[in-house]
């Protein structure tokens, strides 16, 4: 299968771990395209899926976006680089459920079936606002795909919740965009990304947001059981275009 993914740093993989680049070699037969800019919101990814340069047509599209809809809120320096790079954030969800529809709609157009993934962490307190936050993006998000033929939804959170409950949570959280800048550039290597993590007292992010080697292994798995539950329907859905 053509399967291209849309999203933001984590679809990306910088900084952290790419899920991505773990993923590709559990789908050998496939063809895996990455379409992740770093900061992307709903509002700047619709806009940037609409753009024809950007919408190519694939067997499967996988859409994960929304976290930096909530970490703008997280400081000022997040407020301030979502205006300085064009990204503006979802401001209510109301119209986070508009710009996702509408991106929704431009991929039904390219894809012949889509995965969305729900967003996943800002600290790996559950309990946290922004975490709180992000459920109700997930519930607003899975809303949307039931309504819509051949969009199926994976909800991270129920796939890596096993053990989560057992480990101490950290209440850190990536404030600081200049930090994030650099961890970008010098923490490229997965011993120094699990390294940085584990100072932190993390356990499947490096900053409570992107992933670390941990954390990527789990959503890589995640996304290719998805994956692999669509390739058969996928696939008689094919035939049977090409009979008629």
């Amino acid at each position: 299968m053509h399967i291209v993914f849309y999203g933001d740093s984590l679809t990306r993989g910088v900084p952290g771990i790419s899920f991505l680049r773990m993923l590709m070699p559990m789908l050998p037969q496939d063809e895996l395209i990455n379409l992740g800019k770093g900061g992307d919101t709903v509002v700047s990814l619709y806009r940037r899926v609409a753009r024809s340069k950007d919408r190519r047509g694939s067997d499967l599209a996988v859409l994960w976006v929304g976290v930096n809809d909530v970490l703008a809120t997280v400081s000022r320096s997040h407020t301030a680089l979502k205006w300085l790079m064009g990204q503006p954030r979802a401001r209510d969800l109301i119209e986070f459920r508009e710009y996702y529809g509408r991106t929704l709609q431009c991929l039904c157009s390219s894809a012949d079936a889509i995965l969305t993934v729900s967003p996943l962490l800002i600290g790996e307190d559950r309990s946290n606002p922004w975490n709180r936050r992000l459920l109700e993006l997930g519930e607003t998000i899975r809303s949307i795909s039931r309504s819509l033929d051949g969009v199926h939804y994976v909800d991270l959170h129920s796939e890596l919740a096993p053990g989560w409950a057992a480990l101490e949570a950290s209440d850190y959280v990536p404030r600081s965009v200049t930090r994030i800048a650099l961890e970008s550039l010098f923490l490229r290597s997965s011993q120094s990304v699990d390294r940085m993590a584990s100072r932190r007292g993390l356990h499947i992010t490096l900053d409570g947001v992107h992933l670390n080697t941990t954390g990527a292994e789990r959503v890589a798995m995640a996304i290719r059981r998805a994956i692999d539950s669509l390739r058969a329907p996928l696939a008689e859905e094919l035939r049977s275009m090409d009979r008629g």
